[in-house]
């Protein structure tokens, strides 16, 4: 016991499928139990060479989205030289979180943050290019929510999400954003006229029981069928591959050190594993609290 507290358990290991981190190239350093078990990667690690081939390999995949999307709007090839923004996350952190970076374009961002897959994309200058298509404005009865899912489901479809299994798993809700057309909740119906940007997201029963999140969603502009942004928060609906480094061992040369965490230094109320370094901040957060309107579309 220490100062009348119980001792914290012990350090886990970080990779319960590969306890001993075989699947580490040996230039990486980690900290080890006196098992072996790895149980600590610095997040801030990486190297110049892992850098380089993350990025090709973030092109490549943002390319092969705006393909399948075939958004009108994006500029194709996306290369190094006409990119506005290419993030790639440290070694250390990708890999413990699956998460290798973020692409932006003048048009899109393209996120590669779950699973080591392509998990969403969102129109660049967000904020800008809503404020541009609140200036269009409906009446009520040219509101669609069911032509909205079905933009929503073929977008993600064409870029390899589940959908089948979202719908089998999951709610689907239609709503206009509330945000653009002075609302107080995600859910609730305009009273007059209305700007046609659209919510299509997908709750899982814990978001339902918690009153919060999604497991995937996506926001559009209906008449002119624009993407603005695309999200799948869970990986085991991203039917994708997952990118891969095909020569994982030469981007980190040498051999790094190994430390061991004494038993001791397990107890004492310090975590042996570093704090996370986020992402970049690219995703648009909006509220989700509301239950969907009657005229949603029922799942397939």
């Amino acid at each position: 016991m220490l100062s009348g507290r119980e001792d914290p358990p012990p350090p886990k290991p970080l990779f319960p499928d590969d306890p001993k981190g075989n699947a580490l190239p040996a230039g990486v350093p980690r900290m080890v139990d006196t098992n072996g078990n790895v149980i600590s990667i610095n997040h801030g690690f990486t190297t110049p060479q892992y850098e380089r081939a993350a990025a090709q390999l973030l092109l490549q995949e943002a390319n092969r989205a705006a393909e399948q999307l075939r958004m009108p709007d994006e500029v194709l090839p996306i290369t190094k030289s006409n990119v506005t923004e290419l993030h790639v996350a440290p070694f250390g952190y990708s890999y413990v979180y699956k998460s290798i970076g973020v692409v932006g374009t003048s048009n899109y961002v393209y996120m590669v943050s779950k699973g080591d897959k392509l998990s969403g994309l969102c129109v660049a200058d967000y904020d800008q290019a809503c404020l541009n298509l609140e200036k269009i404005s409906l009446s009520l009865d040219q509101m669609n929510t069911n032509a909205a899912y079905e933009l929503a489901t073929q977008w993600l479809v064409s870029v390899s999400m589940d959908v089948n299994g979202l719908n089998r798993d999951c709610k689907a809700h239609v709503a206009v954003s509330p945000y653009w057309n002075g609302l107080s909740r995600l859910g609730q119906a305009p009273k007059e006229k209305f700007v046609p940007i659209y919510f299509v997201w997908w709750t899982s029963p814990q978001n339902d029981a918690e009153g919060h999140g999604d497991v995937a969603y996506v926001e559009l502009f209906l008449p002119g069928k624009k993407l603005l942004q695309l999200s799948m928060d869970d990986p085991k609906y991203i039917l994708r591959k997952p990118l891969v480094f095909t020569n994982l061992d030469s981007l980190f040369p040498g051999t790094g050190r190994v430390s061991v965490l004494p038993k001791e230094s397990a107890f004492g109320g310090h975590s042996a594993r570093p704090r996370p370094i986020p992402l970049a901040p690219t995703r648009q957060y909006i509220p989700r609290t509301a239950p969907p309107q009657t005229n949603a579309p029922n799942p397939p």
